[in-house]
């Protein structure tokens, strides 16, 4: 799948001479694993500072900014990954093809685990006895689908899923003179119609698309594009450097709204292109060199991207309480730290084994379940 796509692992003849992989995009493939583990970090931590104590940890705490500073919208680099797949792989395909393998891959197993977690939290509260829950149940699984609410981690899938079904058109308007006017309204619009949180609003939307239209762009001629691109590394390493010092201020000093912009999202959006520009610019450099015993790790996990991403959070929750127990103060960095990584460690390896057990009983039929 393009947005965290479930490819088959690779040979090992392939993982250690990834140039024989060019037809893959093998450094997209790397860069879709760095994408994902960046995503379980900061939600590892979140979930660990928000719900392992009886009180929130504090957001003026050094270590939930830095978390935040490094790894929130992460996701952004999830759309450039989708845009660049698609315009450099998928846009040739008919439309309707393009839509049937999305819903194939992203739309069922997204419905998939939707149904499962409502069904699980609906009947955890209510007592199932007359029709009117029946009504109730279906409302709430209509909202949870429509909206991503099944999860506190799904509000990305309606947007990706909103991208892909505008992809065949503004693929086509970047050949007309529609081009520059598209690519500056990419760069610009996002910082002023910001994310907001977790919910799916026409902001949110607006942000994101601006992602996937530069990276519609990239995909168009990707070695040409990342080949200039790389020409401007250092300026790049500057952005991203600027735009980092400047989050730490934004949130050490508790700023972020002017009038319906946030601040914040507007220099993450910097910041997150300038970054992800100068990874994936190595990844593509350097990923014939990577060494078999990074390659191999980075490869498996970029394989079940998309079933880490439907599973995490639900998994993660049921190794809180261990954490919890274990690293018992938030006033110390220290079991801060313990507490998120002991979380993202168990999560990590829990969510990977349902999904290798899950392809075991069910072959590939488990992309429909879980996307891997």
């Amino acid at each position: 799948m393009t947005i965290l796509s479930a490819k088959p692992g690779y040979s090992a003849v392939e993982l250690h001479n990834p140039a024989s992989m060019s037809q893959r995009l093998a450094y997209i493939h790397y860069f879709r694993a760095i994408a994902i583990l960046q995503i379980l970090i900061l939600h590892a931590c979140r979930v660990f500072m928000m719900r392992g104590f009886d009180e929130q940890v504090h957001p003026s705490n050094p270590f939930l900014i830095l978390n935040d500073i490094l790894f929130h919208d992460a996701t952004m680099y999830l759309a450039l990954i989708s845009a660049i797949i698609f315009s450099a792989r998928l846009s040739s395909k008919p439309p309707l093809v393009f839509y049937h393998q999305r819903f194939l891959k992203v739309g069922i197993p997204y419905l998939a685990m939707s149904v499962l977690f409502s069904t699980l939290f609906f009947f955890k509260l209510k007592n199932f006895r007359e029709i009117y829950d029946f009504i109730g149940f279906t409302k709430t699984l209509s909202y949870n689908v429509f909206w991503g609410e099944a999860q506190n981690t799904y509000w990305y899938i309606p947007v990706i899923l909103l991208l892909y079904g505008l992809s065949p058109i503004l693929y086509r308007l970047l050949s007309t003179s529609w081009r520059r006017p598209m690519l500056i309204a990419a760069i610009v619009l996002p910082l002023f119609f910001s994310r907001t949180g977790t919910d799916v609003t026409i902001s949110t939307c607006i942000f994101f698309t601006g992602t996937y239209v530069i990276g519609l762009y990239i995909g168009e001629a990707v070695e040409e594009r990342l080949g200039a691109i790389s020409r401007y590394l250092p300026l790049l390493s500057v952005v991203a450097a600027i735009t980092t010092v400047l989050l730490w201020f934004l949130y050490t000093y508790g700023i972020d709204k002017w009038g319906p912009t946030s601040l914040r999202e507007s220099v993450h959006f910097v910041q997150k292109l300038s970054l992800g520009a100068v990874v994936l610019v190595w990844l593509w450099r350097s990923c014939e060199g990577l060494p078999l015993m990074i390659a191999r790790p980075l490869s498996t996990i970029a394989s079940s991207a998309f079933g880490l991403y439907l599973l995490h959070g639900f998994i993660y929750r049921r190794f809180l309480r261990i954490a919890s127990a274990v690293f018992t103060s938030p006033d110390s960095i220290w079991n801060l730290i313990g507490g998120a990584a002991t979380i993202f460690c168990l999560g990590l390896l829990s969510s990977l084994a349902i999904i290798f057990l899950l392809r075991r009983l069910l072959g590939n039929h488990s992309r429909l379940l879980i996307g891997s």
